[in-house]
């Protein structure tokens, strides 16, 4: 059975930052939409050409519920990956754009773990997040996609994770396939990523100002 935890009331919650110094250590905060630069260096092996690591930058777009507790030790948050938008230059691939896989059926998203990593209040916590996304090898001429879930782990001190890092934990070796060709074999592997998170975009898409408005007036709807 699953066990449904009750959100905090926003009046116990700290205010969403929306700028650098308005960010707390082990702090919770409202929920919110956080648009921020991205940085990501990907170990990709395709299948007959050999591997590389790519550094890839852009954006990425998180939604946050509501914590369940406004205690940083206690609570936990749903999170939402509602896009991703990086680019880089592979020496052997060439240019590759990755972006979320909304074809797939499966939402990508993840939680900032209850507990933090040492059982001390003043002490990092575990985010966690699995990721669908498309990898278009534009040189290549193909578009390839993981079926396995990408997980990304960063140990963070607080919310949104601006400055910090993760990635995967060591060579996840997971198989990517072609778009065109879903059903036959792998035709490459990401073996491993890096991340850097950066700081807020100033620009919001008509996407992202309509979201950020549900949060203003205090309704989280998930679509």
């Amino acid at each position: 059975m699953e066990t449904i935890y009750p959100k905090a009331s926003k009046s116990t919650l700290a205010p969403n930052p929306k700028r650098l110094s308005e960010l707390r250590l082990f702090t919770m905060p409202q929920g919110g939409l956080d648009r921020l630069s991205f940085v990501t260096w990907d170990t990709i092996e395709v299948l007959g050409h050999g591997e590389d690591v790519v550094e890839f930058q852009g954006y990425y777009v998180i939604e946050r519920e509501n914590p369940t507790s406004s205690d940083w030790q206690e609570a936990s948050v749903d999170i939402h990956m509602r896009e991703l938008s990086v680019d880089g230059v592979s020496q052997k691939f060439g240019h590759i754009h990755v972006s979320v896989n909304e074809d797939i059926g499966r939402q990508s998203g993840g939680q900032v773990k209850a507990g933090t990593t040492y059982g001390l209040a003043d002490s990092p916590k575990l985010c966690q997040m699995e990721g669908y996304m498309k990898f278009e090898l534009l040189d290549v001429g193909m578009t390839v996609f993981n079926k396995e879930a990408i997980v990304l782990e960063h140990k963070i001190t607080h919310i949104p994770p601006v400055g910090q890092g993760g990635g995967t934990r060591d060579r996840a070796g997971i198989e990517l396939f072609r778009e065109d060709d879903p059903d036959g074999p792998p035709v490459a592997i990401l073996q491993l990523v890096k991340t850097h998170i950066g700081s807020w975009l100033t620009e919001l898409s008509p996407v992202d100002r309509t979201a950020e408005l549900v949060h203003t007036n205090g309704v989280l709807e998930i679509s």
